[in-house]
């Protein structure tokens, strides 16, 4: 019975992505060390046993970088990132553009991120860096009636 139990409470928590709940953009670019939009050009699995990658399955997204907001990375990244998405790894498609949350030291022209990094389409426009700015891109706009 216990080991029943405790195999329940071991694969529930760690089956799924969990974010931090009402973590506002602010928030997240406020942790990452870069956030950056950009177009990705390939997407490639690196298996257990690549080199750097021991532990588990990443994905690796080539990203053409365009415009810069928090941090320095080279005009081309590798942003890596689990490969399941129940331990957060994002989804991205090759041919779209992203408004990227990616940590580390981007030297050797790598980074990493996650789902709840914050990473989402560039179609939503820059980040949004300050609660004033949140609370004014939600606010309603209303036009005068003359």
């Amino acid at each position: 019975m216990t080991a029943v139990l405790s195999a329940a409470v071991l694969t529930g928590t760690a089956s799924a992505c969990s974010c931090q709940p009402y973590d506002t953009e602010p928030q997240r670019y406020a942790r990452a060390d870069h956030v950056f939009s950009g177009s990705v050009s390939a997407s490639t699995i690196l298996e257990r046993g690549t080199p750097n990658y021991v532990w588990d399955d990443l994905r690796a997204y080539t990203v053409q970088v365009g415009q810069e907001y928090k941090g320095d990375v080279p005009a081309t990244v590798t942003v890596t990132t689990n490969y399941a998405g129940s331990m957060c790894g994002l989804s991205l498609y090759v041919g779209e553009s992203y408004l990227v949350f990616a940590f580390g030291d981007s030297t050797d022209g790598e980074v990493s991120s996650h789902y709840c990094s914050g990473t989402r389409s560039a179609n939503a426009g820059p980040p949004v860096t300050t609660t004033a700015m949140a609370v004014s891109a939600a606010a309603p706009t209303c036009a005068a009636v003359a």
